[in-house]
């Protein structure tokens, strides 16, 4: 047998030594310090919360962290057994239904029907709650009223002048907490729709079945573990969900735990261990229903594409694409039309009344809202700031992240042994995805329990102040975060950072000038998302503010319950309008990117 060249461990020599294995380069050591970091963020207010609670001082004078919690806590856990679960149950129903219309019919709106059903995301969650109650309070909701009116004119009078729909009922909170929850369904199931190889449904037509029969017979059982999954998804976020049952629940006298949890603080006297215990019980169910997603629906179960793509088996519904026409319309009106018009009605009224006075409108409110009351200006100023800064630093934070992992896969592990190299990849991606997906498991309100715990007593007294609202919004932010970078940078190939290190690139240069920048645009969507998400966010805004640092949230909420509803519409107004130009501003920007990259 001839030996081998004997160049042949010179170049393979050459090359480990242009790529050592264990070298540890700058960028890595940043990596590996954001990372030690984040997870500190996340995990240290948790400890320190169950330690004070362990060791009683989180507790009043003569108090455990039981007595607080109140003879009724059975009815909390039944009605939140109810809401959360008749809501994610409605939310399946109704994501799944939009997300067949879109992705396995001809029935949609095209590329606006699959921006539609997630439109609602973009809208602070507490202005939309906002704005059905200023539609169907029962005495003086614009829509109740508009029917009282219509209903007379037939003969047929509604007793008390009051209804005929009251929005403070558990009906009403099981419907609100359903239309909250139908995106993450669609998120889901949407991806697994267009996926699907569309020849077993059209085996299903062949054989004479309509498409409703195939849809119920052939179709979702195909996809019945992403369906299992959304709907576990849906009942995490449902658990969480604070804005609804606040708003709708606390009129209705219906508590829920979260809401359950934010009185315990709130109220006089407080009871914080209680509130931690409570708090501390919805970590655990959701994390029982994550270990039951892992379980019982993993990923890569559900049937996947063929040859084809899934558009090109697309059921024509031929008359019955007026009805899922319809559906996709009532649902956009429902989640978003319906009550960004009630809140802009009201806004210019003097007063809420139950008819619009059209010819004695007034803009005062917004004058009001934007100069001279001091509280809604420094709260829009202080929110803005904070979305702004804590969509930077948690976007660049995962972008970082995301893209140094994204740089290290791939060619150099064919050029250097293949599987150590994918291995090492893996373990590096998969610990980020770990800690950076962290916060997704924890309910919003143990967030602000913990950082009470952790940061508001010395040496570090931050309660109230704007850094520990940075701090408890940056960690709520990291999925979302991590999720749009992850999805930025996905789209960029590996030949490009394996290009670069042949030709002697170091990691900062390969990221800097060749991944970031296309990875920009993706990266740009997720700040806006996250911006959104951190200007109407209410649970932890409402524990962790203070008079001297007032955020959106926690103001738009007093404003409700103080009764001051012409201002509060009007100050929902203002916070959808920012956030709804941000989304266009970043549609327009990515349309031109890619209607660049098309010429």
């Amino acid at each position: 047998m001839p030996a081998p060249p004997a160049d042949a461990d010179t170049k393979d020599t050459g090359v480990r030594r242009r790529m050592p294995r264990s070298r540890v380069t700058v960028v890595g050591a940043l990596a590996a310090s954001l990372l030690v970091f984040l997870a500190a963020l996340v995990i240290y207010p948790i400890i320190k919360a169950v330690i004070s609670v362990v060791d009683g001082s989180a507790a009043a004078p003569g108090q455990s962290a039981l007595s607080g919690l109140s003879s009724d806590l059975g009815s909390v856990l039944l009605n939140t057994l109810v809401v959360v679960g008749g809501g994610s149950l409605i939310a399946v129903i109704v994501g799944t239904g939009l997300a067949w219309i879109n992705e396995r019919t001809d029935g949609g709106f095209g590329g606006l029907g699959q921006f539609m059903p997630i439109a609602p995301l973009l809208l602070p969650g507490i202005t939309g709650v906002l704005g059905w109650v200023v539609l169907l309070d029962p005495r003086i909701g614009l829509l109740n009223s508009m029917t009282r009116s219509v209903l007379g004119t037939v003969g047929i009078s509604v007793p008390g002048d009051e209804g005929p729909i009251n929005i403070f009922s558990m009906t009403g909170l099981v419907l609100l907490t359903a239309l909250h929850l139908v995106p993450f369904v669609y998120l889901i199931v949407a991806p697994t729709l267009k996926n699907l190889d569309p020849s077993i449904e059209e085996a299903a037509r062949i054989n004479g079945a309509g498409p409703l029969r195939t849809a119920l017979r052939v179709t979702l059982p195909a996809i019945a573990p992403s369906i299992g999954a959304a709907w576990t998804l849906a009942i995490i976020n449902g658990i969480g969900l604070f804005s609804v049952p606040v708003v709708i629940g606390t009129t209705a006298r219906i508590d829920v735990v979260s809401v359950r949890v934010w009185r315990l603080l709130t109220n006089y006297p407080t009871s914080t261990a209680s509130a931690m215990v409570l708090a501390g019980g919805m970590l655990l169910v959701v994390l029982a229903f994550r270990f039951a997603q892992s379980y019982f629906f993993p990923a890569g179960r559900q049937a996947t594409i063929g040859g084809r793509g899934a558009r090109a088996g697309r059921i024509r519904l031929g008359p019955w694409r007026i009805l899922t026409k319809l559906v996709v319309i009532v649902y956009i009106l429902s989640a978003v039309v319906l009550p960004v018009a009630g809140l802009l009605i009201v806004s210019f009224q003097r007063f809420w009344t139950a008819t619009a006075p059209w010819k004695n409108l007034t803009l005062s409110h917004y004058e009001d809202v934007l100069l001279y009351n001091p509280v809604t200006y420094q709260a829009l100023i202080h929110s803005v700031a904070l979305a702004a800064l804590v969509g930077t630093i948690a976007m660049a934070v995962c972008a970082f992240l995301m893209l140094y992992a994204h740089q290290h896969r791939g060619g150099a592990g064919r050029r250097t042994g293949g599987k150590k190299i994918h291995h090492r990849f893996s373990s590096r991606k998969g610990l980020i995805d770990l800690v950076t997906s962290l916060p997704a498991t924890i309910p919003p309100s143990l967030i602000g329990v913990s950082f009470i715990l952790a940061f508001s007593r010395p040496p570090l007294n931050l309660y109230g102040t704007f850094a520990i609202l940075l701090l408890a919004f940056l960690v709520m932010q990291l999925p979302y975060a991590a999720s749009a970078a992850g999805t930025a940078t996905s789209v960029v190939g590996n030949d490009l950072a394996e290009a670069a290190r042949i030709f002697g690139a170091s990691d900062r240069r390969t990221m800097t000038k060749i991944l970031l920048p296309l990875a920009l645009p993706g990266l740009a969507a997720g700040w806006v998302l996250v911006f959104i998400h951190v200007l109407g966010e209410v649970t932890a805004a409402s524990l962790l503010s203070s008079t001297s640092n007032p955020v959106v949230g926690s103001v738009l909420l007093d404003l409700y319950t103080q009764g001051d509803f012409s201002t509060m519409a009007t100050f929902a107004i203002v916070v959808w309008a920012i956030s709804s130009v941000l989304v266009f501003a970043s549609l327009l920007v990515s349309n031109r990117r890619f209607a660049e990259s098309k010429g």
